[in-house]
């Protein structure tokens, strides 16, 4: 899933089979891909337009930008019809109502004892958060069996992480087999992204790493609501697909996104302010609309710091990635994902060069690393 910096030399002939081999296989896929599509209702789309296997680089194998990324739009709710609306309606009515402690937990920052105090509160939610501690996932040597244990041996961030994830979660039952399969992996990548963004932010220096991980985990609340309100799309989270692609899915066929749904949910459940925000925005670095919007330079600096928290978690739960290589830095040719190709034209837009900087570094991504061997 990743590309080293190549050079101007022509592959060998041994090399140059290699990637035939994986040209074809990327044509299996998009073959896979387009069956996938005619599952979706074609009320908006036209499938023949939207995937196309680029032709393979000869001279020199780099990623390359799939056919229509460069003119793509990403929707935003002032572009919404009253088509469009009407599905966010239904969306968001067919979605279950929040836990009452999602409300409390994503209000501020928590001391200890106050964390321990709230979700003691509610029993179904302990037992849930015990029993996730205890699995496989985070491979504690002995039995954690209290909340207070949890919060002392994982830490405020890591337990807050898994509360609000099980009020998110609270009476999602899918009856589908590819569903279920779905629901499973956006729970990984929204966990994983969450557990990332407290690293960078810490490591960047924000003064509120516990609150940007929090918006990078409810930024997948748009996508479980999609999934949830149509199980067909399923298939764009199980199949490889990039989050370019299902953006562009999900606008053809639905006329919206991931991050509205999101925010309209974040505006329904009176979350804070500053997460509706976040969720509302949490795409917007996937194309070039950011240097253009009025967003503050230090919320755009968290925006992009969350988002590349949620790509690499996406990384690891819907592409397979089981190990982050050594990288310069945060870019389209050093990932090999059109999710990153507005990067670092972004990095530098906003000021935050020192994010390369610190992936760059051999402890960092150790860090990274255990993280992801723990869930995987």
């Amino acid at each position: 899933f990743f590309f080293s910096k190549q050079n101007k030399k022509k592959p060998s002939k041994h090399q140059y089979s290699s990637l035939v081999d994986k040209h074809n296989l990327a044509h299996s896929t998009q073959r896979k891909k387009s069956t996938a599509i005619r599952a979706i209702n074609q009320e908006f789309i036209d499938e023949s337009t939207i995937f196309k296997t680029p032709p393979l680089d000869k001279a020199n194998i780099t990623p390359v930008v799939p056919e229509g990324f460069l003119s793509f739009k990403v929707f935003t709710p002032k572009m919404l019809g009253s088509k469009q609306q009407q599905v966010v309606s239904d969306i968001i009515q067919s979605f279950r109502k929040p836990h009452p402690l999602l409300f409390p937990l994503t209000q501020r920052t928590f001391e200890p004892n106050e964390l321990f105090e709230l979700i003691k509160t509610d029993a179904e939610i302990t037992a849930k958060i015990l029993k996730a501690v205890n699995s496989s996932m985070f491979s504690v040597q002995k039995p954690i069996t209290d909340i207070h244990h949890a919060i002392i041996y994982m830490g405020v961030g890591k337990v807050k992480s898994i509360a609000l994830q099980c009020t998110m979660n609270k009476g999602v039952k899918f009856t589908d087999k590819a569903q279920n399969e779905a629901y499973n992996k956006l729970w990984k990548a929204s966990y994983l992204a969450s557990s990332f963004c407290l690293l960078f932010a810490k490591e960047t220096g924000e003064n509120n790493p516990a609150e940007l991980a929090t918006h990078c985990l409810l930024s997948y609340l748009g996508d479980l609501a999609i999934l949830s309100y149509k199980p067909s799309l399923a298939s764009y989270y199980l199949g490889n697909f990039t989050l370019f692609e299902r953006t562009k899915v999900f606008q053809a066929s639905l006329g919206i996104n991931s991050a509205i749904i999101g925010k309209f949910l974040a505006q329904q459940w009176q979350l804070p302010l500053s997460i509706e925000s976040g969720i509302e925005h949490s795409i917007l670095p996937l194309t070039n609309s950011m240097a253009s919007s009025d967003i503050p330079d230090d919320k755009l600096r968290q925006l992009l710091l969350c988002y590349l928290a949620c790509r690499l978690g996406d990384l690891v739960a819907f592409n397979g990635l089981n190990e982050v290589p050594a990288l310069e830095n945060v870019s389209f040719e050093s990932l090999g994902k059109v999710e990153f190709y507005y990067t670092q034209k972004n990095i530098q837009n906003t000021d935050f060069t020192k994010i390369n900087l610190i992936v760059a570094k051999p402890d960092f991504r150790k860090r990274i690393n255990k993280i992801i061997s723990k869930i995987n």
